[in-house]
């Protein structure tokens, strides 16, 4: 009774830890996205991706049953195709219902008890899979780390972790039957069980031992492996189309996700479901591992937290749906088969035509996905408001639109920092952990930006910033178009400070200086001033020190030649275009659909100008002013007057 009690204990305080681990996962999630995020983005998701998703997670389950098969085969045992189907859902099912993988053990159990096998086949195919899922996992986590490229995981330990897995995975694969047979010697001399109980054991054991050495012996290995690449495979490619089906219409692309870096991140979690404290129902480990080495990868906390939420419930919700229906068919007599009718072949059946087969069965499921395969382009948010029409990457309205995105990044703020953004990676980068109103230098080389009081300078590549000024209240600043000098606000003053020499000059004086942008050659400058009466746009001519008011409105900027000005309009939704000479409004472009949008920036070339979505949620936004259509570039919804530079002409 006494060790009942302990043991009783032991499982009572595993659960509770189990517990806190998931409720402490949940909390810190949670403090990052809200349920109403997550619950938006399983909304969003296209039924293309969802059936694309399913075939892969069939055909994994397919070469998972058909390896079964072989291993049952090699032990003289044919068993019911559909029903071992059914059974390796349902494996599939409990898998994440107890600790540390415990659940799969269903399958041996399933085996006996509805096909008729002997523990010895049923745990030999059982335990022949396990290993081998293993190799051919740590095999391609070597493969991954190949084309992996990450600031902050060394490919380097990756690879010689997945080398780990590997020898550890072939070392027990190679002394398995010796194992087996060491433990059923060990198990005649167990205390605390009847003669009766430890008889079975060891019988059990050697039975296992048996159909392991049948297996080995009739050189069905490869074709073991074979078949765990495929379970692997297509269990990845599953998981990475469900990722892709989340984060496209959030205005990222495929590129923003790489599959080799994706895949370490996917199979960490998998891994980490695996340990003992993995929580409830697989919930808990999953998640978090999931956002840690997801932000380790580069990604944003916004997006690692949001995927890590979204992801695994989907796939849990299916996976116990699809599972709980299986043991529901299973349970029909109709699957009931008598070991005494389970009829034994005289030899092993090693299946002839093996290798075709598998040939033919992988160019057919694989030919299906690629036909499946959803245009990513098509796929993303597209609705037209108005005038404007908000597209994300990619994405093109024919004959106004352009057919791709310029090459360009786009440096922005954040609470935490300055950030540089690819349009095509949309890998954020951070170059500085604290400042704001960052900018491009007219090369692309600085970047400029304030912090605190100081002006600072920091390649775009990074590096260390460098204080190149100092003011008594600095706000905004730009670069003079030569590149020679950082223009910059000191509460009423405009001042200049020269990148070489930091002597720093007043160009102008007496404004309330909110926003800055030199353009031209250099005499031309737009900026946003406060009045008594609100926000007002200047232009002013620093030749002469004369000003022209342009419009009410802020987000004063300048396009490359100077000779179209920014405006934004009183509520939010309309940035309006004025000329240079006449100050005449000369065009406008559209808020995003849905959205107002605030802080407009033009880049450096003149079809493209960037902003912020203004509201809840702050996100840096990319206009083509010709065909005034929107691409979203961030989703962490915490950015802010974002400047675009790109390199070549779009």
């Amino acid at each position: 009774m006494k060790i009942l009690s302990k043991k009783y204990r032991r499982q009572t305080l595993f659960f509770l830890f189990s517990l806190i681990v998931s409720i402490g996962i949940f909390t810190y999630l949670f403090s990052v996205v809200s349920i109403q995020e997550v619950l938006t983005l399983l909304k969003n998701i296209s039924a293309q991706w969802i059936l694309l998703f399913l075939l892969m997670s069939f055909s994994m389950s397919l070469f998972r049953t058909w390896r079964y098969a072989v291993v049952l085969n090699a032990s003289g045992y044919r068993p019911n195709k559909i029903a071992l189907f059914l059974i390796t859902l349902v494996r599939n099912f409990f898998s994440d219902l107890l600790p540390a993988r415990l659940g799969t053990l269903i399958y041996i159990y399933l085996v006996q008890s509805r096909l008729g096998i002997p523990f010895g086949a049923a745990a030999a195919s059982f335990a022949l899979a396990f290993v081998f899922d293993i190799l051919s996992l740590s095999l391609l986590i070597i493969l991954a780390t190949l084309a992996m490229t990450s600031e902050f995981m060394s490919p380097l330990l990756m690879a010689a972790g997945g080398c780990i897995l590997a020898l550890c995975s072939g070392g027990v694969l190679i002394l398995l039957p010796g194992i087996l047979n060491f433990l059923a010697k060990m198990s005649s001399s167990l205390p605390l069980i009847t003669e009766k109980m430890r008889l079975k054991l060891h019988n059990a054991l050697a039975d296992t031992r048996k159909d392991i050495n049948l297996a080995r012996e009739q050189g069905i290995y490869w074709r073991i492996l074979a078949l765990s690449f495929g379970v692997r495979i297509f269990k990845y490619l599953s998981l990475y189309i469900l990722l892709l089906a989340l984060v496209i219409p959030l205005g990222f692309t495929v590129h923003s996700f790489p599959l080799a870096k994706v895949f370490l991140g996917l199979c960490s979690a998998e891994l980490a479901a695996s340990l003992p404290i993995s929580g409830l129902a697989g919930f808990g480990v999953y998640e978090g591992t999931w956002a840690l080495v997801f932000q380790l990868l580069g990604y944003s906390e916004r997006i690692a937290a949001l995927t890590s939420v979204s992801h695994h419930l989907l796939t849990q919700v299916y996976g116990y749906s699809l599972g709980a229906a299986a043991l529901l068919v299973l349970l029909l007599p109709f699957f009931t088969v008598r070991q005494k009718e389970m009829i034994k072949a005289k030899g092993p059946l090693t299946g002839r035509y093996f290798w075709v087969k598998l040939a033919g069965t992988s160019l057919l499921l694989v030919s299906l996905c690629f036909l499946m395969l959803p245009d990513a382009n098509s796929l993303q948010n597209n609705k037209n408001e108005g005038q404007g029409k908000t597209l994300t990457a990619d994405s093109a309205v024919k004959g106004s639109a352009p057919k791709s995105l310029p090459n360009g990044r786009i440096v922005f703020q954040r609470p935490d920092g300055i950030y540089t953004v690819g349009i095509e990676d949309r890998l954020p980068h951070r170059l500085a952990e604290r400042g704001t109103y960052p900018r491009w230098s007219p090369d692309g080389k600085l970047i400029a930006f304030v912090d605190g009081n100081n002006i600072m300078l920091i390649p775009s590549g990074g590096g260390n910033p460098e204080i190149i000024a100092k003011a008594s209240n600095a706000r905004a600043l730009c670069f003079d178009p030569s590149g020679k000098s950082v223009l910059f606000t000191d509460g009423d003053t405009l001042r200049r400070v020269d990148i070489k020499g930091k002597k720093v000059s007043t160009v102008l004086k007496g404004y309330a200086f909110r926003e800055v942008d030199a353009a031209g050659d250099g005499s031309r400058l737009a900026a946003t001033v406060k009045t008594p009466f609100g926000f007002k746009v200047l232009a002013f001519d620093l030749r002469t020190g004369q000003n022209r008011k342009v419009d009410s409105g802020c987000s004063a900027s300048l396009s490359p030649v100077g000779n179209r000005i920014t405006v934004n309009g009183p509520k939010h939704l309309i940035l309006k275009l004025y000329k240079w000479d006449s100050l005449q409004q000369a065009g406008q472009i559209t808020a995003p659909t849905g959205a107002k949008f605030d802080n407009q920036f033009w880049s450096n070339r003149r079809n493209w100008i960037v902003s912020i979505s203004e509201g809840d949620r702050h996100d840096i936004y990319i206009h083509h002013v010709p065909s005034d259509t929107a691409y979203r570039i961030t989703s962490t919804g915490d950015c802010n007057r974002g400047d675009l530079f790109i390199s070549t002409q779009n």
